[in-house]
């Protein structure tokens, strides 16, 4: 298992510019969970999670820690972006493995856009 494990991180390091668009990725995600760690703050009050036009209340409020989902939601994107990529390497071919590699790094710039502007709004007292 461990002789599979570097064979696979050997194939992937043979490949410099995969290697770097994993590894941009991998450091925008962890600049992620270090904004996230540093901007979640525990609190009494409830922020707006979900917005609906339909309903009698428009924002539905939650505890703060459901912000922690996110977090989670970058862990879970990076594992299964590494796996699928080095899956697609294997499988299709160096070209898709590349490009699917540097889709997740603008995948990963649009959810640093995203979170910024959620903690904001969770933000506002």
């Amino acid at each position: 298992m461990k002789n599979r494990v570097l064979n696979q991180f050997q194939e992937i390091a043979n490949d410099k510019p995969l290697l770097i668009a994993l590894a941009l990725f991998l450091v925008i995600c962890v600049g992620i969970l270090v904004f996230l760690a540093l901007s979640i703050s525990p609190s009494e009050r409830q922020i707006a999670v979900h917005y609906t036009s339909f309903g009698t209340t428009n924002f539905y409020r939650d505890k703060w820690y459901y912000l922690i989902s996110f977090a989670g939601f970058v862990v879970v994107m990076a594992i299964v972006h590494c796996l699928l990529t080095y899956k697609m390497l294997r499988e299709k071919g160096r070209e898709f493995a590349i490009a699917f590699s540097w889709l997740g790094v603008i995948m990963a710039v649009i959810a640093v856009g995203f979170l910024v502007q959620i903690i904001k709004i969770a933000s506002i007292i």
